[in-house]
């Protein structure tokens, strides 16, 4: 249930970035940011709530994921600074 609750949320503030915001993404860039991130912490979040948090996060600091966890937060958070 709270997954799918986490995943309407995601769709809804994706949907919101791209509608809303995409067309004036010159004059207010800040907010097509920040919608778009955290569309993306939602769907983190209801994958943390279908697989369980101990095993997403040691699923995603395993040794193979780890650049590619590492570089998916960095996008996130350059996204914010910028």
């Amino acid at each position: 249930m709270y997954f799918g609750i986490l995943l309407a949320t995601r769709v809804f503030f994706i949907f919101i970035s791209f509608t809303m915001f995409l067309p004036i993404m010159v004059l207010m860039p800040q907010k097509l940011s920040i919608c778009f991130t955290l569309g993306r912490i939602f769907i983190i979040g209801s994958f943390f709530v279908l697989k369980g948090p101990q095993n997403q996060f040691t699923g995603m600091t395993s040794k193979e994921k780890l650049p590619f966890t590492m570089g998916f937060l960095g996008s996130m958070v350059s996204t914010l600074y910028v």
